[in-house]
């Protein structure tokens, strides 16, 4: 994905849950049910793009601020990161308009971040066999699979 110039677009039908204070989240992808842990880069960068960051340039320059990176660093872990969310159907991007270019977002943190690690996006398919509906109940497959008595 060349997000360069390009204004970042996260998916509206992507429910985002911190589970450990700034260490670990997982992002429901309420289309086909799959979910994506995220380390604390990764919640970081994806809670910046919900809060306005428009472009990756935007995202490194937050990333490399909070974290204590270097810049080159903070770009190319960004823009790996943007491709596996992108690869994933959780980014799209649009052309940067004029109109779209505002004040960098603020990238203050709250508490204090883990040491860095890269931005990682795991895959689980694990909720595959999950029906959400009214209730939410759970296929029958899913229970075959869970280990029963």
């Amino acid at each position: 994905m060349n997000t360069g110039s390009q204004k970042l677009i996260p998916k509206e039908q992507a429910s985002f849950t911190e589970l450990l204070d700034h260490q670990e989240a997982i992002i429901l992808d309420l289309e086909n049910l799959h979910y994506y842990a995220l380390n604390a880069a990764a919640s970081f960068l994806w809670k910046q793009m919900r809060a306005g960051a428009q472009t990756a340039e935007d995202l490194s320059a937050a990333l490399a601020a909070a974290f204590g990176i270097n810049a080159e660093q903070a770009e190319l872990d960004t823009r790996i990161f943007l491709d596996d969310l992108a690869c994933y159907g959780l980014v799209s991007s649009s052309p940067l308009e004029a109109k779209d270019v505002a004040a960098n977002p603020g990238t203050e943190t709250i508490g204090s971040l883990p040491a860095y690690e890269p931005p990682q996006l795991k895959l689980s398919n694990s909720l595959l066999h999950i029906t959400l509906s009214g209730s939410s109940t759970i296929s029958t497959a899913a229970i075959s699979l869970g280990g029963g008595s």
